[in-house]
């Protein structure tokens, strides 16, 4: 850790601090110890939501509700049933004529 090095200086006020009253103390805590101004903030108005071009307004809260988590769900689960309807068309057609043709009935010959 970073620790302030005692310098003569910081050591001669804080004896002079100690022959003070509290009074003066707290007004001599009062004063501001800056040098002078601080310099104006810069403006952050030249980025942000103002200067974006409209596609990438639109691009911005279509992510933004896309990251909501019931949405998130919503679409995840569309997603599911797209890809499974998608994953193999011939193996699902094979399936579905299986299960259509009819099954024929064989006598079963149980010896008992």
């Amino acid at each position: 850790m970073a620790e302030k090095l005692l310098t003569t200086e910081a050591i001669a006020l804080t004896e002079k601090k100690m022959h003070m009253s509290l009074d003066d103390i707290i007004k001599m805590s009062k004063k501001n110890t800056f040098g002078g101004k601080r310099p104006p903030r810069l403006s952050n108005k030249s980025r942000g939501f103002q200067n974006i071009v409209a596609s990438q307004k639109n691009s911005k809260v279509k992510k933004f509700m896309d990251s909501r988590s019931s949405i998130r769900q919503g679409v995840l689960a569309k997603r599911r049933t797209n890809f499974q309807a998608n994953q193999f068309p011939l193996t699902i057609e094979v399936a579905r004529k299986a299960a259509v043709t009819p099954i024929p009935n064989r006598v079963i010959n149980y010896k008992l």
